[in-house]
């Protein structure tokens, strides 16, 4: 028979239960995201000293008298730019020189500017007539 004490003991323990469920979905939740954190940060920890050892190989293999210009990719960019390529990487005031202009200029001519118009752009602005168009 559902009578009100029985209709408020039901919704009662229908609450219990969903709250529970809650809580241990929650704490199982922030468990999983601490491990993979904690994984993250091992493999972070690993990685850094895979390149610090691999670093300190490198640096006891090679001389520490390197000059300048024995950097391999400054070599790369002198390379190129004896093959008449456009990169240059090692210069970069003469990269500077290959920009284009950083303003646009105005045509001279009305045939110009009509020529530099979009296909779908106005040769003339539209301009709204005067006066109140709601009279």
């Amino acid at each position: 028979m559902n009578t009100i004490k029985s209709t408020w003991v039901g919704w009662g323990a229908l609450c219990v239960a969903g709250g529970g469920a809650y809580y241990f979905a929650k704490k199982s939740v922030n468990a999983d995201r601490a491990a993979r954190f904690d994984s993250e940060v091992k493999r972070k920890a690993q990685m850094r000293a895979l390149e610090d050892d691999h670093r300190r190989q490198t640096t006891l293999s090679t001389p520490t008298t390197s000059t300048p210009g024995d950097d391999a990719s400054l070599k790369r960019a002198n390379m190129a730019r004896f093959q008449n390529a456009s990169d240059d990487v090692a210069s970069p005031s003469a990269e500077a020189s290959h920009d284009p202009a950083p303003t646009r200029h105005e045509p001279m001519t009305e045939k110009d500017r009509v020529a530099e118009k979009g296909k779908y752009e106005a040769a003339e602005p539209f301009r709204p007539p005067r006066g109140n168009r709601f009279s």
